[in-house]
């Protein structure tokens, strides 16, 4: 299986996203048949999906350290305190603690569950394919949104395609910060915090002004540029 992954990585991803997905979907209904919340449900599946991959891909991430040169992560915290200031400035508030709660463990599950897959595995596999760090980067970045264009498929068609720019910016990014630091842990945290500060509401914050779309704009020309500068090219 490794060899079968490191030759043809793409396929791969492939391969694994949709198996992953079919073993947290037989978590969601197990969960279903103990009448658990179908938010908190599919977390756990996502969760537990996610510490089987990384036992089973262990070699993947053998290397992993805890955290890295930590000034590197400033600039990609500034989409965690975006979120804060579009949610709160659009006129919505914190949750109650038992919506937090809950918020904590359903923005987990997609952090772990997704950097473990698009990031620690996939960026293994592409670089035993000969790969370059940009390169590795910017495939990781691809799949990563075109598996968020999916949500088109009965959702807002401008919305899901603003999503899809958003996450190929931010995967860029966590691809660059894990070939630089060399840390799951540090990407697994800046995903939670950027799914937990969209989640503490009580209510989602539906419009944005012209002036907050134009600093969202300028945030992810500033987080891209970023991506580049971490995985230089005269570095491959």
């Amino acid at each position: 299986m490794y060899k079968y992954a490191e030759k043809h990585p793409i396929l791969f991803e492939i391969i694994l996203i949709i198996v992953s997905f079919l073993l947290a979907g037989i978590g969601v209904l197990v969960g279903s048949i103990f009448d658990l919340d179908p938010d908190l449900s599919t977390s756990l599946a996502r969760i537990a999906v996610a510490i089987i991959l990384l036992l089973v891909f262990h070699k993947a991430f053998k290397n992993c350290k805890l955290f890295g040169r930590l000034l590197y992560l400033l600039p990609i915290l500034l989409i965690p305190v975006w979120n804060l200031y579009y949610n709160l400035s659009s006129g919505t508030s914190f949750a109650t603690p038992d919506i937090i709660l809950k918020a904590v463990i359903t923005a987990l599950a997609p952090a772990l569950f997704e950097e473990v897959i698009f990031r620690g595995i996939f960026i293994y596999n592409l670089r035993k394919n000969d790969y370059k760090d940009s390169g590795a980067m910017l495939m990781s970045a691809i799949v990563f949104a075109l598996f968020h264009l999916t949500n088109i498929v009965g959702g807002n068609v401008l919305g899901t395609l603003i999503q899809t720019v958003y996450s190929f910016v931010i995967g860029l990014v966590l691809a660059a910060l894990y070939l630089k630091n060399g840390s799951l842990f540090e990407i697994v945290l800046i995903h939670f915090l950027i799914d937990l500060t969209n989640r503490i509401y009580i209510q989602e914050a539906t419009s944005a002004s012209n002036l907050q779309l134009v600093i969202f704009a300028i945030l992810l020309v500033v987080e891209t540029v970023y991506a580049f500068y971490l995985v230089p090219k005269e570095k491959q």
